[in-house]
């Protein structure tokens, strides 16, 4: 499992743009995927940043704790 998620800048002609990266499973592989979010400077641009990061957590979180259960549950079955 890889799990991880950012923002980084990307200078075009000397303007900064905001970028999100985040892990996908496409086709039962891990790849990075990269979504332009416009301006860096932009607060409506910060506030969907913030916005992806926290989902993408939150979601990582709670696939991650369904893994655990199913996992405590094999253990527990004696498999």
């Amino acid at each position: 499992m890889q799990i991880g998620c950012g923002l980084y800048e990307h200078v075009v002609r000397g303007r900064p743009y905001l970028y999100f990266w985040h892990y996908e499973t496409e086709k039962g592989r891990r790849r990075q995927v990269k979504e332009y979010l416009g301006p860096a400077g932009s607060e409506e641009v910060r506030a969907e940043a913030i916005r992806r990061v926290d989902a993408y957590y939150r979601k990582a979180a709670a696939e991650l704790q369904r893994l655990r259960k199913a996992t405590l549950a094999e253990i527990a079955r004696g498999r």
